[in-house]
């Protein structure tokens, strides 16, 4: 095991320790509802959002700030679940499978899915006010995320994603969509630790153009694995781009031209990271990662 591996490894088991935490206490009419959530939270993500989040924050900040700064790592996570939930549903893509486990919809009904998403959502919003920061950055940050996860952000490029075909299919759409509906939120866990840590704007907006560049990489790898990875090794059901009819840099491009964008994108985001004066090493291992990874 590398040492970047044992950093995720050791990351990891810190995220999902303190994510247990937070569905430990449940009443006697809440704790079916407690219980779907964390069937969900915990159906083994690679937290790699809150690990960014981490890894930003342990090179803009002293390390005494990650115990601060954790309830906002954990939100981000708490809102990329909930958003896994309701992709997942009949309505929209309709999976059977979600990190190799069964999805809620199907491991209890689309009631309790619906709403342990929506319960999700603003639990995350109710953990998050716990990050201890300056008040002012503690609003500033929190309504970054919430926009960046709401109707201008993650489920407007959901809505275009599911409904393409009242668009044109062009590369503007294409780059919309992906940019919202998964760059916005991995933009997010750059961003967050330098608005909640009260960096100065240049900073926040180098930092947030790293996030989208890395984001767009992050789906663009996404689309390609869709196209030549098995179920069994995604974690979830393979090639439903394709039989959806989804605008996809593999269906708009092709994979080859896909690949040479990953590329790109992740030299872009490698770039940046030098610019920002990043050294610890961890945050070009993720992107890095971003490019290479088979699920």
């Amino acid at each position: 095991m590398s040492s970047f591996e044992k950093y995720l490894k050791v990351k990891k088991d810190f995220i999902d320790r303190n994510l247990k935490r937070y569905f430990s206490k449940r009443g006697n009419y809440s704790e079916k509802l407690y219980e779907a959530m964390y069937y969900s939270i915990s159906a083994g993500g690679k937290r790699l959002r809150p690990i960014i989040f981490l890894s930003v924050t342990e090179e803009l900040a002293e390390r005494s700030m990650i115990k601060k700064l954790l309830p906002a790592a954990l939100s981000i996570e708490m809102i990329h679940t909930y958003s896994l939930i309701h992709d997942d549903l009949p309505s929209m893509d309709n999976d059977d499978l979600r990190r190799g486990k069964l999805t809620l919809h199907k491991k209890y009904d689309e009631t309790v899915a619906i709403l342990a998403g929506d319960a999700l959502f603003s639990y995350a919003v109710e953990v998050f006010l716990q990050t201890g920061v300056d008040e002012r950055y503690l609003v500033q940050g929190l309504r970054y995320l919430i926009k960046a996860a709401g109707m201008d952000g993650m489920v407007v490029g959901q809505f275009v994603d599911t409904k393409s075909q009242l668009f044109k299919q062009d590369e503007k759409t294409l780059k919309f969509i992906h940019t919202k509906k998964t760059a916005e939120l991995i933009k997010v866990s750059f961003a967050l630790p330098a608005i909640l840590l009260g960096c100065d704007k240049k900073k926040i907006k180098e930092i947030e153009k790293l996030g989208l560049h890395s984001g767009l990489l992050f789906q663009i790898v996404d689309d390609i694995l869709d196209y030549t990875t098995p179920s069994q090794i995604l974690g979830k059901t393979a090639g439903k781009d394709e039989k959806q009819n989804k605008l996809t840099y593999v269906s708009f491009y092709g994979l080859e031209k896909a690949k040479k964008f990953a590329k790109e994108e992740s030299k872009k985001a490698l770039k940046l990271t030098k610019k920002i004066g990043f050294k610890k090493g961890n945050v070009e291992s993720i992107i890095e990662l971003f490019l290479t990874r088979i699920n």
